[in-house]
C-alpha cells in the first residue's frame, strides 16, 4: 500500500472554491473553464498516477513504437493516492452538490483518456446524454447531470484542445479549452463540444472524466464502482482506507449517524480494509 502513496498526505493547504457567481455562469453558458483548480502537489500527483497506471507520456509512447506498456487502467479507483483524490476532490463535490441541487450525490464517472499527436481522432460536435442517461433530452436542461473534466498538462492551440460551445451559439463560435494542467471544465451532459486536431507533430493532452449524478435519478448513468465493473481489490482498498467518510458517500456507503454503521459493520470494514479508520463512525455508531 506504500506504494505511489503520493498526494493524499501532502495536498496543499489550498482550496479552489467554486463560486455561487461561477456556477450561475455555468448554468448560463452549458460549461464553466476553472484554470488552476488543482494546486501543483495535487496536478503532479495526478500525473504521476496517469502515467504509471494508465498511459506513457508521448517521448515514452513514440520510443515503444506507439504501445502502451503501461497496466492501461482506465476507471476508477486506482491504487494511487493522487488519482483517486483528484476524482472525489472535495471542492468538485461542493460544487456537485450546488449543481445537482442536493448533498445526495453519487460518484457517475471517474475514466482517463489521453490524445497523441500523429493519430487519427473523433472530432465532430456532439452532446454527451446518450451514454450517461436513459432519460430524453432535456429543454431547457434540468442540471440534474455533472460532468467534469481535467486537463494534467498545458494546452495549447496545438495540443487538440477540447472546443466547448455556449448554449445557443453555433459550433463555430467555439471556446478552446486552452488551460494550464490542472485546470478544470464542468459541463453539462447537453453541452455541445467536440475535440480538436493536433496542429503540432508532437505532444500529447492527458485528461480525466469526473461525473456526479442525484441518487434518486437510478435511470442516470452512474457506474457501479464495484468488482463486478472491473475495481480492482488493491485500488479499492486504497481508496476506502484513505477516502473520508464524504467520499465514500460518493460510492454509496451512508455518513456517520446512520444505523449502518453498527460496531459489528465498522469491525468487519477493518478486517476486510485493513486501515480503515472507524473513529468517523464510532462516536454515534449504533453499539
Amino acid at each position: 500500500m506504500n506504494e505511489n502513496k503520493i498526494g493524499i498526505q501532502k495536498v496543499d493547504l489550498h482550496h479552489m472554491y467554486i463560486t455561487d457567481e461561477q456556477i450561475l455562469q455555468y448554468k448560463e453558458d452549458g460549461f464553466l473553464i476553472i484554470e488552476n483548480f488543482l494546486t501543483e502537489n495535487e496536478r503532479r500527483s495526478a500525473l504521476d498516477g496517469f502515467y504509471k497506471h494508465f498511459a506513457p507520456p508521448y517521448h515514452r509512447y513514440i520510443e515503444a513504437n506507439r504501445k502502451n506498456e503501461t497496466a492501461n487502467e482506465v476507471l476508477f479507483p486506482w491504487d494511487h493516492s493522487g488519482l483517486n483524490h483528484v476524482t472525489t476532490h472535495p471542492d468538485l463535490i461542493d460544487a456537485a452538490e450546488r449543481v445537482l441541487e442536493t448533498r445526495e450525490i453519487r460518484l457517475g464517472e471517474g475514466h482517463l483518456g489521453i490524445k497523441y499527436a500523429g493519430e487519427e481522432h473523433w472530432t465532430n460536435f456532439h452532446i454527451d446524454y446518450g451514454n450517461n442517461t436513459l432519460g430524453p433530452i432535456i429543454q431547457p436542461d434540468d442540471f440534474k447531470h455533472l460532468a467534469c473534466f481535467y486537463c494534467f498538462e498545458d494546452v495549447t492551440l496545438e495540443l487538440a484542445p477540447i472546443r466547448m460551445v455556449r448554449n445557443g451559439s453555433p459550433d463555430n463560435e467555439f471556446v478552446p479549452m486552452v488551460v494550464p494542467g490542472g485546470s478544470v471544465c464542468l459541463y453539462s451532459i447537453f453541452t455541445r463540444h467536440a475535440a480538436s486536431p493536433f496542429l503540432s507533430d508532437e505532444g500529447h493532452r492527458p485528461t480525466m472524466w469526473v461525473g456526479f449524478n442525484r441518487k434518486d435519478r437510478p435511470w442516470d448513468g452512474a457506474r457501479t464502482f464495484t468488482y463486478k465493473s472491473g475495481a480492482r481489490g488493491e485500488a479499492m482498498k486504497r481508496f476506502i482506507v484513505e477516502a473520508t467518510p464524504r467520499q465514500r458517500e460518493l460510492l454509496g456507503f451512508p455518513p456517520p449517524g446512520d444505523s449502518l454503521w453498527t460496531k459489528q459493520f465498522t469491525d468487519g470494514m477493518v478486517i476486510r480494509y485493513p486501515g480503515f479508520d472507524p473513529t468517523p463512525y464510532d462516536k454515534k455508531r449504533i453499539d
